[in-house]
């Protein structure tokens, strides 16, 4: 059985969340949320490094990112993270007077809540920028305005499952007001997500665990699973995974990115490679619709929650 928290964090920096393919080749874009697959890898960095900085055994044995990483995938399960004003948390939704995010316009959201920075590359021996290289940086910002134009917090809210009984390396997960904890280590108070790290992007640290925020995740949590219900017309909050049969309105991504190994290869022993190389690989490109698409037509759905935010196994509910 798994327990379902609700958390929330403040952001303490600019969030990159970058995304493939690119929009151009000057411009990397950020998604306007944070995926539950940047969760899982923060949260295993995090915890790695933990455990490892704190053990009494070999100082030069390794970090062991691969192996702790599945065990998080194992007694974790992450939704995707919306932009929370304290009031609104700002969902996509596909509409016929197009894409919002909570109630209001795209281009209004992005004023709000979206920046962007230029850089450049130096040469060393010039000084002078090198050719190619002019950067534009797009982000989530740390603070916005509210509708009295006092300078507020941005906050990212969302869900977390956790296994009864979760341990990692033999270490057990302990639930608390406002942590979760391993040897008494909150493993959530501070975590660096996304990209651009380089810039002092992706600084986020813990606002509040347990309390009611208005994101509602339809879960059910039987035995191994957690189990989401897709209620007809109204918009996804995960990406869901493509059938030819389901009737939608909406988008399709190819959902992919880069990765120090690729869980779905390793179950079909394929993984081999990626040890070599980590970061450098990119995992398997599969088509999922996108959160805010809405799922149309007669026929209702459930979904298998994957440890990264994805709806998958989709099982047919009832026709009508």
């Amino acid at each position: 059985m798994w327990q379902k928290l609700s958390v929330v964090f403040k952001l303490k920096s600019p969030l990159h969340i970058g995304y493939t393919p690119f929009k151009g080749s000057v411009v990397s874009p950020t998604r306007y949320y944070v995926l539950g697959k940047n969760f899982w890898g923060a949260i295993t960095k995090r915890i790695t490094e933990f455990l490892k900085n704190n053990s009494q055994s070999d100082s030069s044995q390794k970090y062991n990112y691969k192996n702790n990483g599945r065990e998080v995938m194992e007694n974790f399960k992450f939704s995707n993270f919306y932009l929370y004003d304290g009031k609104t948390v700002y969902t996509p939704s596909y509409t016929d007077g197009g894409l919002k995010y909570g109630s209001i316009p795209q281009t209004e959201f992005e004023h709000m809540f979206i920046g962007s920075r230029i850089s450049t590359a130096i040469n060393g021996k010039s000084q002078t920028a090198e050719d190619e290289s002019l950067h534009e940086i797009e982000f989530i910002n740390n603070k916005f305005r509210d509708e009295k134009a006092n300078i507020k917090d941005v906050k990212i809210a969302g869900y977390i499952w956790i296994r009864d009984s979760a341990k990692i390396c033999e270490h057990p997960v302990q639930l608390d007001t406002n942590s979760i904890t391993i040897n008494n280590f909150n493993i959530i108070q501070e975590l660096i997500l996304g990209g651009e790290s380089k810039y002092g992007f992706g600084h986020v640290e813990i606002d509040a665990v347990g309390n009611n925020i208005p994101l509602e995740i339809n879960s059910s949590e039987p035995g191994e699973q957690v189990i989401v219900t897709i209620e007809n017309n109204k918009p996804l909050l995960h990406h869901l995974e493509y059938l030819d049969e389901i009737q939608f309105e909406g988008d399709i991504e190819l959902l992919t990115g880069r990765v120090y190994y690729d869980p779905e290869n390793e179950k079909n022993n394929e993984s081999k490679n990626f040890d070599n190389a980590p970061g450098r690989n990119i995992s398997k490109v599969k088509p999922f619709l996108t959160p805010g698409t809405r799922v149309t037509g007669e026929r209702e759905y459930k979904a298998e929650l994957n440890y990264d935010g994805t709806l998958i196994n989709i099982k047919k509910r009832r026709t009508g």
